[in-house]
């Protein structure tokens, strides 16, 4: 998927700002296992060139639907993220750091593949339908968000199991 900017207009010093807005989505639909993308993703925001320092800001909207990790229910979320790096031309650049920069090649910059780096970067490994989800019940497996379940919640331990039968035949 092509996402590049013609950057010929601030190389030339015709203009200071470049605005674009895409929608794109992942090309490899199984990315993530367990999310879906159902919609496109929004993307927009600038580059601007102040006295040769080009920098690019962006925000993204990642629509996404999941399960949660605790109790299994269906997530529908919007994932916002917020993205700047510097561009450069990549012929300026020596013994610098390049993780930093985005590079202009024939005058153009594609946004694709550091886009789609920097949301799987702030995708959450674990998705949770609320921050205090119970989860489910390891025993029975009931949603311990809709109430307690009846099983015990003391757990002897099997090596001791012995133990708590004789115990037993005492009390009775």
């Amino acid at each position: 998927m092509s996402m590049q900017i013609d950057m010929a207009p601030i190389l030339a010093g015709e203009v200071k700002s470049i605005q674009f807005d895409y929608t794109f989505g992942f090309e490899d639909k199984d990315i993530l296992t367990n999310v879906v993308f159902p919609e496109l993703f929004h993307v927009k925001g600038a580059v601007t060139n102040n006295a040769g320092y080009m920098r690019l800001t962006a925000s993204a909207t990642v629509p996404y639907k999941s399960v949660c990790a605790r109790c299994m229910c269906d997530i529908d979320g919007v994932l916002p993220i917020d993205f700047e790096k510097n561009v450069a031309v990549i012929s300026t650049l020596q013994n610098e750091d390049t993780d930093d920069y985005l590079f202009i090649e024939d005058a153009k910059l594609d946004l694709y593949e550091p886009l789609c780096e920097q949301i799987l970067l702030e995708f959450p490994t674990k998705l949770l339908c609320k921050e205090d989800c119970k989860g489910l019940c390891p025993k029975c497996g009931k949603d311990l968000n809709e109430g307690d379940c009846t099983c015990p919640t003391k757990e002897i331990d099997p090596r001791l199991a012995i133990i708590q039968k004789y115990i037993d035949q005492l009390e009775d």
